[in-house]
């Protein structure tokens, strides 16, 4: 008498566009997480920013998209990638610090060539020590614990929840994300506090964004434009007011008179810097309208009806 066979298992189910977007999404950041780790006891200055970057990019996403991950998981891993991008804190504020510096050198007036290689010592001397000490800790066992989080994260399955939001639900989730930096560009930020608030905010719309690049293409170049652009600007404002407190604190290893001239010359680029970034951000409010009307009824599809 021949077997019985037994059914064919069904066929898994093909996630919706939208989760599909945002799990690729968050595969390649961990990728590119897990290179930079590895990477670190001989990391040059774009190999730290590269680490920093893809973790800001996960711990944005794990925010904006919240309601797609389990929540405690999500909170967990939030947690441990902000500190490892903390870790490498100090060393990318050295090598920016450096590279600040020694660009402005040639708008200050009065520099002879010894304070300028005094300058230049100093500095290099600082980033030495800064990845000296990043290398120490990544020889901790709190390091050793950190990496091994990120790898059971990376690892987990359970960090997804269903896997069942279609790209209209996606992008109502990237919408919902503007309502800080709207609010704040509505005030027309202006002070370090402000600008440097809404740089923050500014992230996580264009880390929410990168997944949904293609959709309405556009608007959504042009958005993410805008929105690098005024980044980018805030960005180099607050490095040159964190540059001028450290030349400030410095005083006694560079000298009153060095202090002075890089002090002032600071000072002009920072007023220079803050009106750049006021008005970078003034340009976003109606690139965000032509986004919003293109992406309307995408977002609109599938919506729940209201009970």
């Amino acid at each position: 008498m021949a077997k019985r066979r037994k059914p064919a298992a069904p066929p898994a189910a093909v996630a919706p566009e939208g989760s599909q977007r945002i799990e690729r999404a968050i595969r390649e950041q961990q990728r590119l997480l897990a290179a930079a780790a590895a990477a670190l006891d001989a990391a040059g200055m774009e190999d730290v920013h590269h680490g920093r970057v893809a973790a800001r990019r996960l711990r944005s996403m794990l925010k904006t998209f919240g309601p797609l991950f389990e929540p405690r998981r999500a909170r967990l891993y939030r947690v441990d990638l902000r500190s490892f991008a903390r870790s490498l804190a100090g060393v990318r504020e050295a090598d920016v610090r450096r590279e600040l510096l020694l660009a402005l050198l040639g708008d200050a007036e009065g520099i002879d060539i010894g304070e300028r290689r005094q300058l230049e010592v100093l500095l290099e001397d600082l980033c030495i020590e800064a990845r000296e000490s990043m290398r120490r800790h990544l020889r901790e066992p709190g390091w050793m614990a950190l990496r091994r989080a990120l790898e059971r994260h990376a690892a987990s399955d359970g960090l997804f929840l269903g896997r069942d939001a279609d790209l209209g639900r996606v992008m109502r989730l990237a919408k919902r994300s503007w309502r800080c930096p709207v609010r704040l560009l509505e005030g027309h930020p202006a002070t370090a506090a402000e600008l440097h608030e809404l740089r923050l905010a500014l992230k996580h719309i264009r880390y929410a964004l990168e997944p949904l690049a293609d959709v309405a293409p556009r608007p959504t170049a042009r958005l993410v434009r805008r929105l690098r652009a005024a980044q980018d600007r805030i960005g180099e404002h607050r490095d040159a007011l964190l540059a001028g407190h450290w030349v400030r604190l410095n005083e006694r290893r560079l000298g009153r008179a060095l202090t002075a001239r890089l002090a002032a010359v600071l000072a002009k680029n920072e007023r220079r810097l803050r009106r750049q970034a006021a008005g970078s951000g003034r340009k976003l409010l109606p690139a965000l309208e032509d986004w919003r009307k293109a992406t309307r009824k995408l977002r609109k599809a599938s919506k729940p009806a209201r009970a």
